[in-house]
């Protein structure tokens, strides 16, 4: 889901976790409310709630890092919990150009995007600049949710929306419009 500050990005992210996800894990750094969920703030914190659910049909858990360590150790817990394969679990990562860039990326953040839909994981990433995330990230998705441009780049974030997702338009978009590019069933 990408798209500049203020455009409902992450309204659209509480959607989908409110309608359409059962068994979620959001790493979110600003603390946005989800609408529910337990929230945790060290690894943890973080692995000890998911041994409680892990078998449960439904579950929120909202991690919300004060420490280097959250990142890698969240996608480590939702690597582990797919490769259990009890049910598929939607991983939200808000702000995911925190946690890549288009040179780097976390190990474990990398085999989610890349093997992860194998096991049932299905990762959202969440971000005001779409060329600021890693390329596995865009070329893996099902689908890509673009909002408007930021307003200091914006020339450079089409160019990179249009190679994408071969559309036009997204410079006129008000906010909560968006153009969605894909062919999942999912909303």
């Amino acid at each position: 889901i990408l798209g500049r500050k203020g455009t409902g990005k992450t309204t659209l992210a509480r959607y989908l976790i409110a309608h359409r996800c059962k068994r979620v894990m959001v790493l979110h750094t600003l603390g946005t409310d989800y609408g529910g969920g337990v929230v945790v703030s060290t690894p943890t914190a973080l692995r000890e709630y998911l041994n409680r659910v892990q078998d449960f049909e439904d579950f929120c858990v909202i991690a919300r890092p004060q420490t280097d360590g959250m990142a890698p150790a969240f996608f480590d817990c939702a690597r582990e919990i797919g490769q259990r394969r009890r049910a598929p679990i939607w991983v939200f990562v808000d702000e995911v150009d925190r946690y890549c860039s288009p040179w780097q990326i976390d190990e474990g953040f990398k085999w989610l995007i890349n093997y992860g839909r194998q096991f049932g994981i299905c990762v959202v990433g969440i971000a005001r600049r779409a060329s600021n995330v890693h390329r596995d990230l865009t070329a893996n998705c099902d689908w890509i949710v673009a909002h408007q441009a930021e307003p200091d780049r914006p020339q450079l974030e089409l160019d990179y929306l249009d190679r994408l997702m071969d559309i036009t338009g997204l410079e006129t978009l008000a906010p909560f419009q968006w153009r969605r590019h894909g062919t999942s069933k999912v909303f």
